[in-house]
């Protein structure tokens, strides 16, 4: 792994260890609009850690006093998330990047005969990326293969100039798999890289299935 490259929250000082520890905890799992509210907070604060470092220009605004010189975002991103669990923390990056172009993707585990899964997309809704910053939430990333499919559905919509990918766990193999098969460069902003996967493909001790604990247990053929 390039380390310059991986921001693990989980071992800065600051609010990602709180919300972390509200995010696996049982008990506060139970109460849904608690959990979704945590993955938006979280959404927040890797959102404006990634601020900290971003492209700013220098403009001049005037005030009733005279005129002030004021540092802006250079650039605004494409900030694209993989629904339905990521729709909570990309509420919560929205929120800092609240002039960005927004992109949906619908991407989820299709389960076979072998025992093993592919990642099927079903719909994209999305603005031109075309040398763009592309930024990816997904809250987990485990095996990195969903992350993986739902960059190259985006590029069907143009090829970004630079990805960040925004998560709040990820496993060692997910980070691993990603930046093997992401562009050269990407940046990642993760609340916590965990121990791994288990046998099937989950993050250990992660937290469960966002998407379930956001919205509630889905139908699975």
């Amino acid at each position: 792994m390039n380390e310059k490259l991986i921001h693990d929250f989980s071992k800065k000082p600051g609010m990602t260890g709180s919300l972390l520890f509200s995010l696996r905890h049982e008990v506060s799992q139970s109460h849904r609009g608690a959990f979704r509210h945590n993955l938006q907070r979280l959404g927040w604060l890797l959102g404006n850690a990634m601020a900290e470092v971003w492209p700013m220009k220098s403009i001049e605004v005037k005030t009733g006093l005279g005129v002030a010189k004021c540092n802006i975002i250079k650039e605004q991103p494409v900030l694209a998330t993989v629904m339905r669990a990521g729709l909570p923390m990309h509420a919560g990056v929205l929120e800092v990047w609240d002039q960005a172009d927004c992109a949906f993707v619908s991407a989820y585990r299709k389960h076979n005969d072998k025992g093993d899964f592919d990642i099927e997309i079903e719909y994209i809704g999305a603005p031109s990326c075309e040398n763009r910053i592309l930024v990816l939430v997904d809250p987990m990333l485990a095996t990195g293969a969903s992350m993986v499919s739902a960059y190259e559905a985006l590029c069907l919509e143009g090829t970004p100039s630079q990805l960040h990918v925004i998560s709040a766990i990820a496993s060692p193999e997910g980070v691993k798999y990603a930046q093997k098969h992401l562009p050269e460069g990407t940046v990642f902003w993760i609340g916590s890289i965990d121990e791994g996967l288990d046998e099937n493909g989950y993050i250990v001790p992660g937290l469960g299935d966002a998407g379930d604990l956001s919205y509630g247990t889905k139908f699975r053929s």
